[in-house]
């Protein structure tokens, strides 16, 4: 049963952990020997992403997938955190070669409010408009503006912005033409799913009810980068609702629920807590309030008690090479997050350590599928680079040429974020809250 979050409880909380907030710089890998070998598997996984030719826009592999927006992003996204642990230049140029890629690709459409959208097919430039993935998509762009310049930077922030009026304010028609119907925006403002965001179209209709991945990677994890951009309190809110939406449906247990198109499904408690990682880190990270921070360190405990009571021995979660294992990796960054930023619970620690043990070793991560699934591929690059520098693959730190929105009139400013290599433009986003 999900749990009703109670607003004024944030004012309860923020005494008793704001010192633990604030005081947060833990190592997670402490021991060089496995720092180092976490490094080299990183540089590993970077390696066969440039190999496979990410760069072209089309994964050189036997697999349908082979241009994924969610795929394709998530392993540019690898490549950047590689590039800034490694120097590599090949990282940074495959990754922005596919960004590059993913900016052509992306359709643009005439708002439901007059203004000039844009979206991706999930299979890009073709399939399904599906704002779970292409959320993912656009959050691993914002990643990587900060090596750009003059009017790369320009076209990157554009496509950001277009996505964003897309998820906000919909389409006037079906943007494929396929008589679905336009769509008034995705982001529900009322009720009990105020935060929410829809699937996009699914199954062949309009699909404006709630769906926790859309509100986890296009929500809380894409809004949350943009709002940094734009200095947009706006874009801030969504984010922030939409943290709130998927809190509020946590079980006591500590699942989050997967939801979609007005069903709750069973099959994807890992790939859902995966997703669910990526987006309240990201909100965490860039959020400029201690008030906000701490209540997601009150409210996320049952989660990493969850994550650790699911936890093979072995180190991995689920059934081996499954569609919901293959998403699984990002749950670990949830407790690399917590463990770096929240408390020093050596139960944690171990769980992180145990995970990384099992794929040092290179029979068990050919089991896995690394280096042959590309989904599993980029979550585990992903969750090593956050072991190795906690937050690498959250740091935008825009530059100061960057353009970016007004603050609106009577924000107040408020203090960076704990982590120096995430959004560095915090312009009182969460004015009054």
């Amino acid at each position: 049963m999900a749990k009703i979050l109670l607003l004024p409880i944030l004012f309860l909380v923020v005494l008793s952990c704001h010192q633990q907030i604030v005081s947060s710089d833990r190592a997670v890998l402490t021991d060089p020997n496995m720092h180092n070998q976490a490094l080299h598997l990183l540089f590993d996984l970077c390696d066969w992403a440039v190999d496979v030719q990410l760069a072209t826009g089309e994964l050189a592999i036997d697999n349908r997938l082979r241009t994924s927006v969610f795929i394709n992003s998530n392993l540019a996204r690898m490549l950047c955190a590689g590039y800034d642990l490694s120097g590599n230049a090949r990282y940074r140029e495959t990754a922005l070669a596919w960004f590059d890629h993913l900016v052509d690709q992306q359709q643009l459409v005439l708002s439901s409010q007059g203004d000039t959208a844009g979206y991706w097919g999930d299979l890009s430039p073709e399939g399904n408009i599906y704002l779970g993935d292409t959320g993912t998509a656009a959050h691993g762009l914002a990643r990587a503006i900060r090596y750009t310049e003059g009017q790369q930077r320009g076209r990157y922030l554009q496509t950001l912005q277009r996505f964003g009026t897309f998820i906000r304010w919909g389409s006037v028609d079906d943007p494929q033409g396929k008589n679905r119907g336009g769509s008034p925006g995705w982001i529900l403002a009322d009720g009990e799913n105020r935060g929410a965001i829809g699937c996009g179209y699914y199954r062949g209709e309009l699909s404006l009810s709630p769906y926790s991945i859309s509100t986890s990677v296009a929500g809380a994890g894409f809004f949350s980068a943009l709002a940094c951009f734009t200095g947009d309190s706006s874009d801030w809110m969504v984010a922030e609702n939409a943290l709130r939406w998927l809190l509020a449906q946590q079980t006591e247990e500590g699942e989050i629920p997967y939801i979609l198109h007005n069903s709750r499904l069973d099959e994807w408690p890992l790939d859902t807590m995966s997703y669910f990682a990526d987006g309240l880190v990201a909100v965490y990270l860039r959020s400029g309030s201690d008030s906000l921070r701490c209540f997601i360190a009150q409210e996320i405990k049952p989660s990493i008690s969850w994550l650790l009571k699911n936890q093979k021995r072995s180190g991995v979660w689920g059934k081996m090479r499954s569609e919901d294992q293959q998403r699984s990796q990002g749950a670990i960054n949830l407790l690399t997050w917590y463990y770096h930023h929240i408390e020093q619970d050596k139960k944690v620690l171990r769980a992180i350590h145990n995970n990384l043990i099992f794929f040092r070793k290179p029979e068990r991560a050919e089991k896995y599928g690394i280096g042959i699934l590309p989904i599993s591929t980029g979550f585990v690059g992903l969750a090593i680079a956050e072991m190795v520098e906690p937050g690498i693959t959250y740091a935008l730190n825009p530059p100061s040429g960057v353009p970016i929105a007004q603050k609106d009139k009577g924000q107040e400013e408020h203090p960076r974020p704990t982590s120096e290599r995430t959004c560095n433009t915090q312009r009182g986003l969460l004015a009054g809250r």
